[in-house]
């Protein structure tokens, strides 16, 4: 937040003083610290309130309200476990996955059109498996580390408030170190992370070691644990160990939360519509922050969902970072 200010700060433009220039945070600077701090600290408060405010709007007006409070119910009881997609790391440079399946095609732009006929029919796996032939293992892995790993260490947008929120264990299908930065900002770093087989061990050991990251996709800069196409996905999972059970475990009675998760008929998805399959009695409702649908797509958008067991939260569509901030520190907030 200190940075949104200083940014919104300067955008009122400079102070010029004869031949001198400064940027209003610099003058504001100069005054000390008393004065920096109390005007940070007032506008942080109107932020909030005017968050909270207009969630509680727009969730009137689109009918989540009572699942919104919901929500804030089951994580005040420490039941909500945060599942973090690609989109929660598109502020800090990353692009969503099927933009950056195909940004690895620089060398075979003529391909392209493969790819996204893949990704249009909601076959990521075969998308990513396509994408990993046309280049060889060896360039499909240095193009994925290239692009999303730990050197990029920019961190920005709504994602930084999960450790206000969440401080116990988070999964995520990202491979980029967003979530690992942000953490590690906040000086409350995950005391582990679990990748690839790893994830077999997960569910006994996050008792003892509940503030870890949960990696169901892998890592960028590691081959081994990686779960992004078909061969990876049917190396992994398997009739005895599949993806449903390892999502289930994880959860354990808790809800997810969904963000950055487009939430198609992709493998997620899928074990999730397993599982609430299979559930002999009720179990925990899972949601998810998205994009508001048109009216005439609504019934069937949630009908889909509810076969995983989610329950979706609309925002308005436009400015997602600023919805999805938003929300959050309505979460933080609280709303009667």
């Amino acid at each position: 937040m200190r940075q949104r200010f200083i940014d919104e700060l300067n955008e009122e433009g400079d102070i010029e003083i004869r031949t001198k220039v400064w940027r209003r945070s610099e003058i504001l600077e100069m005054a000390g610290d008393d004065v920096f701090n109390g005007l940070l600290v007032d506008w942080v408060s109107a932020q909030r309130t005017n968050a909270r405010d207009q969630v509680e709007e727009f969730l009137s007006d689109n009918g989540c309200l009572d699942r919104f409070k919901e929500l804030i119910h089951r994580h005040r009881q420490g039941a909500v476990v945060p599942f973090v997609g690609a989109g929660m790391s598109c502020a800090s440079g990353h692009r969503p996955w099927g933009d950056f399946l195909k940004s690895l095609l620089a060398d075979a732009r003529n391909r392209v059109a493969d790819i996204e006929a893949l990704l249009a029919g909601g076959r990521y796996e075969d998308a990513a498996q396509a994408v990993h032939d046309i280049l060889g293992a060896q360039v499909f892995s240095q193009e994925i580390r290239s692009k999303l790993g730990a050197h990029c260490d920019k961190v920005a947008g709504p994602v930084q408030l999960l450790p206000m929120l969440f401080s116990d264990h988070v999964v995520t299908t990202n491979l980029d170190y967003v979530l690992i930065n942000v953490y590690r900002l906040a000086n409350t770093p995950f005391t582990n992370s679990f990748v690839g087989s790893a994830l077999r061990d997960a569910p006994g050991r996050i008792g003892n070691e509940p503030h870890s990251l949960l990696r169901l996709h892998g890592e960028a800069e590691a081959t081994h644990g990686r779960v992004l196409t078909t061969a990876e996905y049917n190396e992994t999972y398997t009739e005895k160990r599949t993806l449903a059970e390892l999502i289930g475990t994880i959860a354990a009675g808790r809800s997810f939360l969904f963000l950055g998760c487009s939430l198609t008929e992709d493998r997620t998805v899928r074990a999730l519509k397993e599982l609430n399959g299979k559930a002999a009695v009720g179990h925990a409702p899972h949601y998810a922050f998205l994009p508001q649908p048109a009216d005439a797509d609504r019934l069937a958008r949630r009908g889909f969902l509810a076969e995983a067991g989610i329950h979706p939260i609309y925002y308005p569509k436009g400015d997602h970072d600023q919805m999805v901030e938003s929300l959050l520190i309505a979460m933080i907030e609280g709303i009667e």
